[in-house]
This record gives structure tokens, sequence and C-alpha cells, in this order.
């Protein structure tokens, strides 16, 4: 179980944050998404997003809209960002924001 080493959840969430800033600036990523509230913040720290902007509101899934990352990485400044945090969102969440349409 990962609560059973101290800072676990922490470290989880910046290793994928890592890779999912390795992947977004190899793979010329334009859209992601980040499953888990505070894996998301973790995330996004190791991303180097500074700020993110909501681009579009997704009436179906409130408080889990389609957003813009700001950040000094070029490849990262620009990048669709949606964070899926817990119970948050419908059944089709994933495919809402893969297709991007708004509702």
């Amino acid at each position: 179980e990962i609560d059973r080493q101290e800072g676990a959840r922490h470290k989880l969430g910046r290793g994928l944050g890592e890779l999912l800033r390795a992947l977004t600036v190899d793979q010329e990523l334009k859209r992601v998404i980040i499953a888990g509230g505070d894996t998301s913040s973790h995330a996004l720290g190791q991303m180097g997003v500074d700020a993110l902007t909501v681009r579009m509101p997704l009436p179906a899934s409130p408080g889990s809209p389609l957003c813009v990352a700001h950040s000094s990485i070029a490849a990262i400044d620009g990048l669709e960002v949606a964070l899926k945090g817990g119970q948050v969102g419908t059944d089709r969440y994933f495919s809402t924001i893969r297709d991007g349409l708004g509702g």
C-alpha cells in the first residue's frame, strides 16, 4: 500500500509530472489530462506550469474545466490541461476532453 512509505504520494505525483513533461516535449502534445487531485498539483509543479486559465468550462463536469497552461517552458506554455480529481466528472469526462467538446 502506498501509504506505508512516507511521502510516497508526493513522489508519485512528482514522478508523473516529470514523465508527462518529457512526453509533452518529445511528442509535441497539445492537450493532456492529469487524474487525481493531489497528484495534479505535484505533476503541474514538475511540468513547469506557473498558472492556469480556464479555456472551456464543461457544464457536465463542474470543477474540472479544460485549462491553458502558462509557463516559461515553450513546449508547456499554451498546453491545454484538464485536471480530473476524485469523484468529479461524468462517465464521458475523458472522451469529452479528448474530442474537445463542451458538454
